[in-house]
């Protein structure tokens, strides 16, 4: 499996071996990443397209070009379901991420720029595409080393990156702050959390565990005050079903179910934070007792 990773910018600016457009079936220019890939690709991508496809490509098909100008190599076109006219199986869409892999492993292209495909002027709800996408390129076996799903409008950037963290968590170093969360709860409270799990996972993905457990905590608990917007305090002592405790981080929220995006801030608190300060406390041979931020004891609800 390739590995994946979000990036924030603009495809025609990647500098890998292949950048995928998303084409019409005649394989000519539209709007779209397809427009902008021939405009800043220049006239040669568009030559090669009407001598290398003369009756065009068909749905879920791909084909490559030159890249003209683009840092990239080669241009990977492919045609998407348009969701908008009715081509709504999310199968045709996900051809279209497989058959480009297969390409990039015809002409070797190690790395790889995607847009999220179908998301644009197809009219693919954000969720269904964003899904579809990483479902399929987390099961897929190329040659393909490296794959960029590249986002040019920061929610969707944050919304692709959260999912990924959900799907493909990148991998910890030992003894760090992030291996503390490589074993989950058994139970979030709501479906944000577990999103806020593997941001925290990655973040501390390379950073040494702390001298103690008070160290350990003021760095958890800054990172998520600094992801829900608000201080901690603010929401620690609300009743678990309270809605005041709970916080909406619209990149975790992947567009459907109940509690989509919420972050149950009274679980970090009670127990979210003490797992991680116990399994600390084992990690180290640590004596000390959990406190809270005030000193007191804590007891961690943990699982196990």
């Amino acid at each position: 499996m390739p590995a994946v990773t979000a990036v924030l910018g603009d495809i025609t600016t990647q500098a890998v071996d292949a950048v995928v457009s998303s084409a019409n079936s005649a394989m000519r220019v539209s709007g779209g990443v397809n427009g902008a890939i021939h405009r800043r690709g220049g006239p040669t991508i568009l030559r090669e397209c009407v001598l290398r496809f003369p009756n065009g490509i068909a749905l879920g098909e791909a084909g490559w070009t030159t890249a003209g100008d683009l840092p990239a190599r080669v241009v990977i076109h492919t045609v998407g379901p348009n969701y908008s006219a009715g081509q709504r199986d999310p199968s045709l869409l996900a051809a279209c991420y497989r058959r480009v892999l297969e390409v990039a492993d015809e002409v070797d292209a190690r790395s790889v720029a995607f847009p999220l495909l179908g998301a644009g002027r197809h009219g693919w709800p954000r969720a269904d595409a964003i899904a579809v996408a990483i479902e399929t390129l987390a099961t897929a076996r190329p040659r393909v080393a490296e794959v960029r799903l590249v986002a040019s409008d920061d929610a969707v950037y944050r919304q692709i990156r959260a999912s990924l963290l959900l799907r493909l968590p990148p991998l910890v170093g030992a003894d760090t702050v992030g291996a503390l969360f490589e074993r989950e709860p058994t139970q979030y409270s709501l479906r944000g959390d577990a999103y806020l799990w593997r941001e925290l996972r990655a973040r501390f993905a390379d950073t040494p565990l702390p001298g103690d457990w008070f160290e350990l905590r003021t760095l958890v608990t800054d990172a998520i005050e600094e992801v829900v917007g608000e201080r901690f305090d603010n929401r620690e002592s609300a009743s678990w079903h309270d809605p005041a405790a709970v916080v909406y981080v619209p990149e975790f929220d992947p567009g459907h179910g109940m509690s989509a995006g919420a972050v149950h801030v009274p679980w970090w608190v009670h127990t979210g934070v003490p797992i991680l300060l116990d399994r600390y406390e084992g990690r180290t041979g640590s004596d000390a007792t959990v406190r809270d931020r005030r000193g007191k004891p804590m007891s961690s609800n943990s699982e196990w």
